[in-house]
Protein backbone atom coordinates (compact mmCIF):
# COMPACT_ATOMS: atom_id res chain seq x y z
CA UNK A 1 0.00 0.00 0.00
CA UNK A 2 3.33 2.24 0.68
CA UNK A 3 4.44 1.75 -2.73
CA UNK A 4 1.46 2.98 -4.59
CA UNK A 5 1.82 6.96 -3.14
CA UNK A 6 5.80 6.47 -3.88
CA UNK A 7 5.28 5.89 -7.86
CA UNK A 8 2.14 8.42 -8.21
CA UNK A 9 4.67 11.05 -6.19
CA UNK A 10 7.32 10.15 -8.69
CA UNK A 11 5.44 10.34 -11.56
CA UNK A 12 3.84 13.78 -10.60
CA UNK A 13 6.96 15.18 -9.97
CA UNK A 14 8.45 14.57 -13.19
CA UNK A 15 5.70 15.84 -14.85
CA UNK A 16 6.38 19.00 -13.44
CA UNK A 17 9.62 19.51 -14.65
CA UNK A 18 8.76 22.09 -17.89
CA UNK A 19 11.42 22.19 -21.01
CA UNK A 20 11.52 25.78 -22.63
CA UNK A 21 10.73 25.79 -26.46
CA UNK A 22 14.10 26.32 -28.57
CA UNK A 23 14.29 29.73 -29.77
CA UNK A 24 14.77 29.46 -33.51
CA UNK A 25 18.14 31.25 -34.65
CA UNK A 26 17.98 34.49 -36.54
CA UNK A 27 17.66 33.68 -40.46
CA UNK A 28 19.78 35.38 -43.42
CA UNK A 29 16.95 37.65 -44.12
CA UNK A 30 16.10 38.97 -40.98
CA UNK A 31 19.83 40.04 -39.82
CA UNK A 32 19.81 41.84 -43.46
CA UNK A 33 16.75 43.72 -42.84
CA UNK A 34 17.94 44.53 -39.49
CA UNK A 35 21.10 46.03 -41.15
CA UNK A 36 19.18 47.86 -43.83
CA UNK A 37 16.87 49.45 -41.21
CA UNK A 38 19.75 50.59 -38.31
CA UNK A 39 21.75 51.64 -42.07
CA UNK A 40 18.28 53.83 -43.14
CA UNK A 41 18.24 55.66 -39.51
CA UNK A 42 22.16 56.22 -39.32
CA UNK A 43 21.52 58.14 -42.75
CA UNK A 44 18.27 60.01 -41.62
CA UNK A 45 20.78 61.17 -38.39
CA UNK A 46 23.63 62.34 -40.38
CA UNK A 47 21.51 64.34 -43.10
CA UNK A 48 21.64 64.21 -46.69
CA UNK A 49 23.61 66.72 -49.03
CA UNK A 50 22.50 68.35 -52.13
CA UNK A 51 23.79 70.71 -54.26
CA UNK A 52 26.42 71.66 -56.67
CA UNK A 53 29.87 72.60 -58.14
CA UNK A 54 30.02 74.48 -61.64
CA UNK A 55 32.84 75.51 -64.14
CA UNK A 56 32.73 78.08 -66.65
CA UNK A 57 35.61 79.29 -68.81
CA UNK A 58 35.52 81.75 -71.63
CA UNK A 59 38.42 82.86 -74.22
CA UNK A 60 38.79 84.98 -77.35
CA UNK A 61 41.65 86.05 -79.59
CA UNK A 62 42.56 88.36 -82.03
CA UNK A 63 43.22 92.13 -81.73
CA UNK A 64 42.75 91.62 -77.63
CA UNK A 65 43.12 88.25 -75.62
CA UNK A 66 40.70 88.10 -73.33
CA UNK A 67 40.21 85.33 -70.86
CA UNK A 68 37.84 84.33 -67.77
CA UNK A 69 37.61 81.34 -65.40
CA UNK A 70 34.72 80.96 -62.81
CA UNK A 71 33.70 78.47 -60.46
CA UNK A 72 30.84 78.45 -58.13
CA UNK A 73 29.26 76.27 -56.06
CA UNK A 74 26.33 75.34 -53.28
CA UNK A 75 25.66 72.56 -51.08
CA UNK A 76 22.89 72.05 -48.18
CA UNK A 77 22.67 69.67 -45.22
CA UNK A 78 19.61 68.74 -43.67
CA UNK A 79 19.62 67.29 -40.37
CA UNK A 80 15.72 66.84 -38.64
CA UNK A 81 15.04 70.82 -36.77
CA UNK A 82 18.93 71.46 -38.52
CA UNK A 83 20.08 73.04 -42.09
CA UNK A 84 23.31 74.05 -43.00
CA UNK A 85 24.30 76.06 -46.28
CA UNK A 86 27.06 77.07 -47.71
CA UNK A 87 28.00 78.85 -50.94
CA UNK A 88 31.05 80.23 -52.91
CA UNK A 89 32.10 81.85 -56.04
CA UNK A 90 35.44 82.76 -57.75
CA UNK A 91 36.11 84.56 -60.80
CA UNK A 92 39.45 85.48 -62.43
CA UNK A 93 39.64 87.20 -66.00
CA UNK A 94 42.53 88.56 -68.16
CA UNK A 95 43.06 90.60 -71.54
CA UNK A 96 46.12 90.06 -72.90
CA UNK A 97 47.80 88.67 -70.46
CA UNK A 98 47.21 91.04 -67.86
CA UNK A 99 45.00 90.46 -64.67
CA UNK A 100 41.83 92.29 -65.29
CA UNK A 101 39.47 90.82 -62.63
CA UNK A 102 39.71 88.43 -59.59
CA UNK A 103 37.44 88.02 -57.60
CA UNK A 104 35.81 85.66 -54.24
CA UNK A 105 32.65 85.78 -52.52
CA UNK A 106 31.59 83.07 -49.88
CA UNK A 107 28.89 82.50 -47.72
CA UNK A 108 27.98 80.31 -45.02
CA UNK A 109 24.20 80.18 -42.98
CA UNK A 110 22.96 77.50 -40.26
CA UNK A 111 19.18 77.44 -39.83
CA UNK A 112 17.15 75.84 -36.53
CA UNK A 113 13.55 75.11 -37.49
CA UNK A 114 11.48 75.72 -34.26
CA UNK A 115 8.51 75.32 -35.95
CA UNK A 116 7.22 73.49 -39.57
CA UNK A 117 8.08 76.36 -41.19
CA UNK A 118 9.63 79.10 -38.89
CA UNK A 119 13.64 78.89 -38.19
CA UNK A 120 15.89 80.80 -36.59
CA UNK A 121 19.45 81.65 -38.27
CA UNK A 122 23.47 82.88 -38.61
CA UNK A 123 24.70 83.84 -41.25
CA UNK A 124 28.19 84.84 -42.16
CA UNK A 125 29.56 86.60 -45.91
CA UNK A 126 33.07 87.40 -47.43
CA UNK A 127 34.48 89.08 -49.91
CA UNK A 128 36.90 90.17 -51.88
CA UNK A 129 36.94 92.41 -55.36
CA UNK A 130 39.76 93.50 -56.70
CA UNK A 131 37.68 95.42 -59.43
CA UNK A 132 36.27 97.12 -56.90
CA UNK A 133 39.07 97.84 -54.79
CA UNK A 134 37.98 96.27 -51.89
CA UNK A 135 40.53 94.53 -49.76
CA UNK A 136 38.32 91.95 -47.66
CA UNK A 137 34.27 92.94 -46.80
CA UNK A 138 32.62 91.14 -44.34
CA UNK A 139 29.49 90.64 -42.29
CA UNK A 140 28.02 88.21 -39.52
CA UNK A 141 24.74 88.70 -38.14
CA UNK A 142 21.45 86.45 -37.30
CA UNK A 143 17.60 86.72 -37.44
CA UNK A 144 14.44 84.73 -38.13
CA UNK A 145 13.02 82.86 -41.37
CA UNK A 146 10.17 81.78 -43.03
CA UNK A 147 10.28 78.34 -45.27
CA UNK A 148 6.99 79.36 -47.33
CA UNK A 149 7.25 76.20 -49.58
CA UNK A 150 9.34 73.06 -49.81
CA UNK A 151 8.74 70.35 -52.57
CA UNK A 152 9.57 69.42 -55.72
CA UNK A 153 7.41 72.50 -57.29
CA UNK A 154 8.96 75.09 -55.34
CA UNK A 155 11.61 76.45 -52.69
CA UNK A 156 10.82 79.50 -51.28
CA UNK A 157 12.35 81.19 -48.18
CA UNK A 158 12.87 84.58 -46.99
CA UNK A 159 14.71 85.97 -43.92
CA UNK A 160 15.02 89.26 -41.76
CA UNK A 161 17.49 89.99 -39.06
CA UNK A 162 20.47 92.11 -37.89
CA UNK A 163 24.63 92.26 -38.57
CA UNK A 164 27.73 93.87 -37.97
CA UNK A 165 29.59 94.82 -41.47
CA UNK A 166 32.68 95.40 -42.06
CA UNK A 167 34.42 96.91 -45.37
CA UNK A 168 38.36 97.46 -45.80
CA UNK A 169 39.49 99.20 -49.02
CA UNK A 170 42.78 99.20 -50.56
CA UNK A 171 43.45 102.39 -49.66
CA UNK A 172 43.41 101.44 -45.99
CA UNK A 173 39.83 103.15 -45.63
CA UNK A 174 38.19 100.99 -43.09
CA UNK A 175 34.57 101.00 -42.18
CA UNK A 176 32.39 99.50 -39.90
CA UNK A 177 28.66 99.53 -39.17
CA UNK A 178 25.17 97.81 -37.88
CA UNK A 179 22.81 96.17 -40.76
CA UNK A 180 19.31 95.51 -41.02
CA UNK A 181 19.61 91.93 -43.24
CA UNK A 182 17.10 91.31 -45.63
CA UNK A 183 17.40 87.75 -47.77
CA UNK A 184 15.39 85.62 -50.14
CA UNK A 185 15.81 82.89 -51.63
CA UNK A 186 13.06 81.21 -54.72
CA UNK A 187 13.87 78.07 -57.02
CA UNK A 188 10.80 76.42 -59.07
CA UNK A 189 11.00 73.67 -61.70
CA UNK A 190 9.99 74.67 -64.71
CA UNK A 191 10.28 71.19 -66.63
CA UNK A 192 11.50 67.83 -65.63
CA UNK A 193 14.89 68.96 -67.36
CA UNK A 194 14.61 72.96 -66.69
CA UNK A 195 14.91 74.81 -63.98
CA UNK A 196 14.89 78.50 -62.56
CA UNK A 197 16.32 80.30 -59.33
CA UNK A 198 17.09 83.33 -57.30
CA UNK A 199 18.56 84.04 -54.03
CA UNK A 200 20.26 87.39 -52.64
CA UNK A 201 20.66 89.66 -49.79
CA UNK A 202 20.67 92.99 -48.98
CA UNK A 203 22.31 94.79 -45.91
CA UNK A 204 21.26 98.62 -45.93
CA UNK A 205 23.12 100.27 -43.00
CA UNK A 206 21.36 101.71 -39.85
CA UNK A 207 23.81 104.40 -39.43
CA UNK A 208 23.58 106.06 -42.97
CA UNK A 209 20.73 104.93 -44.98
CA UNK A 210 22.41 105.97 -48.31
CA UNK A 211 24.65 103.10 -47.43
CA UNK A 212 23.20 99.43 -49.06
CA UNK A 213 25.20 96.80 -49.95
CA UNK A 214 23.74 93.68 -51.97
CA UNK A 215 24.36 90.33 -53.80
CA UNK A 216 22.14 88.44 -55.71
CA UNK A 217 22.45 85.59 -58.25
CA UNK A 218 19.68 84.71 -61.17
CA UNK A 219 20.11 81.37 -62.79
CA UNK A 220 18.41 78.80 -65.20
CA UNK A 221 19.50 75.45 -65.21
CA UNK A 222 19.21 72.60 -67.88
CA UNK A 223 19.54 68.73 -66.59
CA UNK A 224 22.45 67.16 -69.37
CA UNK A 225 22.40 63.69 -67.18
CA UNK A 226 21.75 61.93 -64.10
CA UNK A 227 24.70 63.90 -62.79
CA UNK A 228 25.50 66.84 -65.18
CA UNK A 229 23.62 70.11 -65.22
CA UNK A 230 24.27 73.87 -68.01
CA UNK A 231 23.54 76.72 -66.34
CA UNK A 232 23.39 80.51 -67.60
CA UNK A 233 24.10 82.74 -64.29
CA UNK A 234 23.77 86.28 -63.72
CA UNK A 235 25.59 87.63 -60.09
CA UNK A 236 24.91 90.91 -59.28
CA UNK A 237 27.10 92.89 -56.59
CA UNK A 238 26.07 96.14 -55.99
CA UNK A 239 27.34 98.77 -53.41
CA UNK A 240 25.36 102.30 -53.28
CA UNK A 241 29.10 104.04 -51.83
CA UNK A 242 31.85 102.72 -53.47
CA UNK A 243 35.51 104.24 -53.72
CA UNK A 244 36.01 107.13 -55.95
CA UNK A 245 35.94 106.20 -59.68
CA UNK A 246 34.29 102.86 -58.98
CA UNK A 247 30.77 102.09 -59.67
CA UNK A 248 27.98 101.01 -57.81
CA UNK A 249 26.93 97.45 -59.82
CA UNK A 250 29.48 94.78 -60.83
CA UNK A 251 27.73 92.12 -62.88
CA UNK A 252 29.07 88.77 -64.12
CA UNK A 253 27.34 86.70 -66.85
CA UNK A 254 28.36 83.21 -66.82
CA UNK A 255 27.79 79.86 -68.86
CA UNK A 256 29.21 76.68 -66.72
CA UNK A 257 29.15 73.25 -66.89
CA UNK A 258 28.85 71.42 -63.33
CA UNK A 259 28.11 68.42 -61.59
CA UNK A 260 24.92 68.07 -58.96
CA UNK A 261 24.53 65.78 -55.96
Amino acid sequence: MLVLPLVLGSTLGAATVLTPPATPAPNAVTLATAAALQEEVAAEDLGIWRGGLDVGLTKSEGNANNSSYAITGKAVREMGTHRYTAEGLWYYATQDDARTQRRALGTLKYDKFVSEKTYVYVNGLAETNEQAAVDIRWTIGAGLGEQWRDDDQWRISTEVGVGWFDEKYDDGVNEEFLVIRGAWDVSTAISETLSFGTSGEVFPSLDDADDIYGVATTDFAAVLSESMVAKLQWVLTYDNTPQEGNKRADNIYLLTVGWKF
